[in-house]
């Protein structure tokens, strides 16, 4: 009985002893997050799709794992450092520090320390995490605004590459450097320039190159007109790093990270700025991110205790290097807040349909939106390719050409940028009337010249006046995918040559762009492939009569498919599909010569014929 006794006062010192120890807890599903925020015996301070690390007042060894005993008693803060377990050995052996836990992803260390590779860090902070909240509704987009494509037409990649340009200038941006507070400066003077509310939020930060003040945030707010007290937000990180500029007197230019990002962010202030909405849009660019998201933390922390009404934020991190021929984007964001993503999507696909988004966990780094995450806001990051993204961030090469190389995908995430926020605060007013018309006598021509019988020949005039904008260009389309687009111009007639192979049936159509996205479609004309042999004997016996002709023209063919008429300056002027291998053709036109092209199963042929 006595050691009885002695072995559950044992258990129960244990017990004891474990209270404020910091451990990791694996879970599954938001019903699991949710309990274990929850769970009066647990502090939650940052959380993933898969683990919680919390502050817990009584150990349970069968759902934990122990961490630290006396949890943030040595240290202000832990690091988890997103390292693969095959290089953690090597990582371990070059810094000096003890890994409280190993994953297949990361470890987690007492403490600021460097990271394995570029900013795959992420500071853990004695502050209570707070889980997002699923009753916010997001707007269902069923149809493009009008007012927002509006605002989606002026993004211009010029200005955005003016902005990369100006921030690549500094050299680098390290987040104590005075470059990094000259960049807070000149983003703020831009936000003003804009007549928003602006704000630079100074704060210090505790990092594995030391402590001290960092380049501030900058915080502007387009107050909204109804609900000035909801907001929607969108940020950036203005910091840039590389281990040249830490050590060897490098730069650290930072044009893809992350000046693409305070671009977008910039350009988006540019052009919304210009309009009035139900609700206030907060624009961001956060100081000190590469050192561990201590700037947006700072932000989200003190929306959290002020008790912002935030309806979402948009991450802007890294859009300029594009891998592939294909825009498309990456969308990165924890299974706890799915409705944004969801959100996301959903816009995409109204605005951008031939765009691919995909959702997709990434665990070799993190960025700005997991502050707001960890702060009970939902919080999304579009990413370039988490498989593929630029292979010259962190380096002096993380420069225009090398690194950013597609302003036309940064252009495309900053209008996404736009139309989510957009889309929630809802601008004021009536949407403009938008009308254009489509292209004048669109048709298709065939070519006579026995080397060209696999062509056709599209062709078409301007439009008629009268449209709200200008025509810019031509989209033509081959079976619903657009195959080439024709400048618009001073010209009587437009058009353009397309080959088909043999005896394969294609749809053509042609689309008028506008300056103010209106776009016009023309009517879809069939083709087909024809083969090559032209002589008579391939094609069995052809006649037409009579010739010349005053009235109704004779064509006989075997397999006859089409009859067409082009005129002495080879404009289509007729076109006949007949139900059998004969049949009339009206030549009431002016008098002089006509080609008679006939189509059949085995080719075609062209006949001339002269109307008197």
């Amino acid at each position: 009985m006595k050691k009885l006794f002695f072995t559950l006062f044992a258990f129960l010192i244990t017990s004891v002893m474990m209270a404020g120890s910091l451990v990791k807890i694996n879970y599954s599903g938001r019903a699991a997050l949710e309990q274990l925020f929850n769970d009066p015996n647990l502090t939650v301070h940052y959380y993933n799709d898969t683990e919680v690390y919390a502050t817990a007042h009584v150990f349970d060894g069968n759902t934990m794992t122990l961490l630290d005993e006396d949890a943030f008693a040595q240290n202000e803060v832990y690091t988890l450092v997103y390292c693969p377990q095959e290089q953690q050995e090597a990582y371990l052996a070059k810094h000096p520090i003890q890994a409280l836990n190993r994953t297949k992803q990361a470890l987690l260390a007492r403490g600021m320390v460097m990271p394995y590779k570029n900013d795959g860090a992420v500071a853990i902070f004695n502050r209570p995490a707070q889980l997002p909240r699923l009753t916010r509704d997001f707007p269902v987009v069923t149809e493009v605004d009008a007012r927002i494509s509006e605002m989606l037409a002026q993004v211009d990649m010029d200005s955005l590459q003016a902005t990369v340009q100006h921030l690549q200038d500094y050299g680098s941006r390290i987040w104590n450097s005075a470059n990094a507070f000259a960049a807070s400066d000149w983003i703020a003077e831009r936000m003003r320039g804009y007549g928003l509310e602006v704000e630079q939020q100074a704060f210090n930060a505790n990092t594995w190159m030391g402590s001290g003040a960092a380049g501030p945030n900058v915080i502007g707010i387009l107050r909204g007109t109804t609900y000035p007290d909801t907001y929607v937000v969108c940020g950036s990180h203005l910091d840039s790093f590389s281990y040249e500029a830490m050590y060897g007197g490098g730069t650290a230019p930072g044009a893809d990270d992350n000046a693409t990002g305070v671009a977008s962010v910039l350009e988006s202030v540019r052009i919304m700025s210009q309009y009035e909405f139900e609700y206030s849009i907060v624009f961001c660019a956060y100081g000190c991110e590469e050192m561990g998201l201590y700037g947006s933390g700072a932000y989200a922390v003190r929306c959290q205790q002020q008790g912002m009404d935030i309806i979402g934020y948009f991450n802007n991190d890294m859009n300029g290097y594009l891998y592939g021929d294909q825009i498309h984007i990456d969308l990165i964001y924890p299974n706890s807040v799915e409705p944004i993503g969801n959100y996301y999507m959903n816009v995409a696909n109204i605005y951008y349909p031939e765009m691919p988004v995909r959702h997709v966990n990434f665990t070799q780094g993190d960025s700005d939106h997991t502050s707001f995450n960890n702060n009970g806001y939902m919080g999304i990051y579009p990413f370039e390719d988490y498989q593929h993204y630029s292979p010259n961030i962190h380096t002096p090469q993380d420069l225009i050409g090398p690194s950013v190389n597609s302003f036309g995908m940064s252009q495309r995430y900053c209008q996404m940028n736009i139309a989510c926020l957009a889309e929630i605060a809802n601008p004021m007013g009536e949407a403009p009337v938008v009308e254009c018309n489509p292209v004048e006598n669109f048709h298709l021509e065939y070519p006579r010249d026995a080397q060209e019988l696999s062509q056709v020949t599209l062709a078409w005039n301007a439009p008629l006046p009268g449209s709200t904008g200008t025509c810019l260009h031509y989209d033509v389309y081959r079976n619903g995918v657009a195959i080439t687009s024709v400048p618009h111009g001073n010209y009587e007639l437009f058009g353009y040559a397309d080959t088909i192979s043999v005896g394969v049936h294609a749809e053509y159509k042609v689309v008028a762009v506008y300056d103010d996205q209106c776009e016009a479609a023309s009517e879809t004309l069939e083709a087909v492939g024809m083969p090559d042999d032209l002589s008579e004997a391939a094609l069995g016996h052809v006649t037409v009569y009579p010739n010349p002709v005053e009235g109704d023209l004779t064509v006989k063919a075997e397999g006859l498919q089409r009859v067409v008429v082009y005129n002495a300056m080879g404009q289509q002027v007729a076109v006949i599909v007949p139900k059998q291998d004969e049949c009339l053709v009206p030549m009431a036109y002016p008098q002089g010569v006509y080609f008679i092209q006939v189509v059949t199963a085995n080719g075609i042929i062209t006949k001339n014929v002269v109307v008197r």
